[in-house]
């Protein structure tokens, strides 16, 4: 993906590694479906530490906007991503922390002699983005609701407002 690393977690972290790109949505397999238009870039950012006992970590920092559909009117919204998180790695599986005892602030990784980190930052994004994604309330378009002959609302009228095919 345009030079973008697949990186040894531990030695990249160890080495205080840099790495950032700005990604094009539509090179994102799992994001491009999700999203009303494949268009736009998201700025990928990733950084190699090491904490004060001297773990080795990960920073990834994804930042850009995405166009979702709106699960109540079926428009577009523009949602903002900017989100910065930490990973401590582990050589074992076995080192991994219980969920109920891993920190807040910093999640633990298994190291990969070969981790795709263009596959880490697309994690962080789809995190980023609702299960059903919706405007603000009052914010939503409506279509013109339709009546039918005796002048009530017709349920079927507004879904055929909605579909383009009033009838």
């Amino acid at each position: 993906m345009r030079g973008w690393p697949v990186v040894d977690s531990l030695q990249f972290a160890r080495k205080h590694g840099e790495a950032h790109c700005s990604v094009a949505i539509s090179e994102l397999a799992r994001l491009a479906p999700m999203v009303a238009a494949g268009e736009g870039e998201i700025s990928v950012r990733l950084d190699g530490f090491e904490d004060l006992e001297g773990r080795p970590g990960l920073r990834l920092r994804v930042a850009g906007s995405v166009d979702v559909v709106c699960q109540r009117c079926l428009d577009p919204i523009k949602l903002d991503i900017d989100s910065e998180r930490s990973f401590l790695l582990v050589a074992r599986e076995q080192d991994l922390p219980e969920l109920s005892e891993e920190d807040e602030d910093v999640e633990t990784l298994l190291a990969d002699a070969s981790l795709d980190a263009l596959a880490l930052a697309e994690d962080e994004i789809l995190l980023q983005i609702p299960m059903a994604p919706r405007h603000e309330d009052g914010q939503c378009s409506r279509p013109e609701w339709t009546t039918d002959r005796s002048g009530a609302v017709s349920a079927f009228g507004a879904l055929g407002a909605l579909t383009g095919t009033e009838d």
